[in-house]
């Protein structure tokens, strides 16, 4: 495990954290110790856990730490958890969306942290625009100059998409250097907002909608419902969609502020609420090495 970068990566990846409850240890998170923590004997599992967060927030920002601070910020400080669903790694056209979250409304936030670069971003936001009408993206404070500069280049799509800066301190939202994302719906269509939804909610919108449901054989299913969903107008179509999806949050507020900050994104995006009191006595519990 010669790579550093990529074993602290991993330790806020749902396998780690599965290895650690059912176990009580894990390769990968005792090499990250041994590397980075001082005296880790002296601590609890969840104070180790705040340490090497503490490390990727000051030597190398990851995808994690991006998506976790504007989880944080998102859930926590500016929507409530009980009426907003957020999730990771959507699969939209031939791009996947790193965060979208959905309340009244859908938003994809792409995010380029200080390993990424920018070279599909014009091919990832026409893809997110197919199913959402607000897309924005998250970057280092040291890329703001140059995230200006690409999206100016991408015509009135690029006008659309708000700019949301991560800043030294680990904070979002700086309004003098962010943007709101614009409303675009010049690429939405009906097969990318479908291709979003699971069986039993593309189902459910086409039952309550038209009252019946097509009634085929199964290999003609997919399309045949497809073909349904495209007679919705399509700003229609987007909103009933986005209600189903929300209906896929099964977590209260009160779970979700019982997640020590460093874990609310592997714990909420990797549906390991349900483990949040063996999770809790394991943060309790001393590191033995």
């Amino acid at each position: 495990m010669a790579d550093n970068s990529r074993a602290i990566n991993r330790v806020f990846t749902r396998k780690v954290i599965s290895d650690l409850l059912e176990s009580g240890r894990s390769d990968t998170f005792d090499y990250v110790v041994k590397r980075y923590i001082d005296d880790p004997e002296s601590k609890s599992h969840g104070q180790l856990i705040s340490e090497i967060y503490a490390h990727l927030n000051k030597q190398q920002r990851n995808e994690y730490f991006y998506m976790n601070t504007l989880l944080n910020k998102l859930l926590c400080g500016i929507h409530n958890v009980n009426t907003t669903s957020a999730f990771s790694q959507v699969r939209i056209g031939h791009s996947i969306a790193d965060f979208v979250m959905i309340n009244g409304e859908g938003r994809v936030y792409e995010i380029k942290s200080d390993l990424d670069n920018f070279d599909r971003l014009y091919d990832q936001l026409r893809d997110y625009f197919c199913a959402f009408s607000k897309v924005s993206v998250l970057a280092s404070i040291h890329e703001l100059v140059k995230i200006h500069e690409v999206l100016a280049s991408f015509g009135d799509m690029g006008d659309a998409v708000g700019i949301y800066v991560l800043s030294e301190r680990g904070t979002i939202f700086n309004k003098e250097r962010s943007r709101e994302p614009s409303t675009y719906n010049e690429l939405l269509n009906h097969s990318s907002i479908f291709k979003m939804l699971r069986k039993r909610e593309y189902e459910n919108i086409i039952r309550v909608y038209f009252g019946v449901v097509p009634q085929v054989e199964p290999v003609f299913h997919f399309s045949a419902f497809l073909e349904k969903f495209e007679e919705i107008p399509i700003i229609e179509a987007q909103k009933l969609a986005f209600q189903e999806m929300k209906k896929r949050n099964k977590i209260t507020v009160e779970q979700f502020q019982e997640i020590q900050p460093e874990l609310k994104a592997v714990v909420y995006f990797s549906g390991l609420t349900s483990k949040m009191p063996a999770l809790d006595q394991l943060l309790k519990t001393q590191y033995r090495g």
